[in-house]
């Protein structure tokens, strides 16, 4: 629990605008990539400090990505849509093939018909 507190009251202090992530953190180590366990981000990787909950670490963390932008949930909006692009098409080559089918079984009937008069 203490994590997530620290986690969400952390972020705006210790997120960098540069391109990444710092190269050490606040104490001066490495920090190392992390998951979040929270609530509010299950599952989002962070860099945090090797300190993190030990002793007096220095609570460093920053997001991998910028919120909004998971790697992860735009690829899965980009497969959801070409499967609807997909599904679209196969629903328009089905309606096309239940039309030929309906036409072809009509004039099969009406020549039988004709046949057998």
């Amino acid at each position: 629990m203490r994590m997530a507190t620290q986690l969400s009251s952390q972020g705006s202090r210790s997120s960098t605008k540069s391109r990444g992530r710092r190269r050490t953190c606040f104490c001066g180590e490495r920090p190392v990539l992390r998951t979040s366990s929270t609530a509010e981000n299950p599952g989002r990787r962070f860099w945090g400090c090797v300190n993190f909950q030990i002793g007096d670490g220095c609570d460093y963390f920053a997001w991998t990505e910028p919120e909004g932008q998971d790697p992860q949930i735009q690829r899965l909006k980009n497969k959801a849509s070409s499967l609807k692009e997909e599904l679209q098409k196969a629903e328009r080559k089905f309606a096309l093939a239940l039309g030929v089918g309906i036409v072809g079984w009509t004039l099969a009937g009406l020549l039988l018909c004709d046949r057998l008069n």
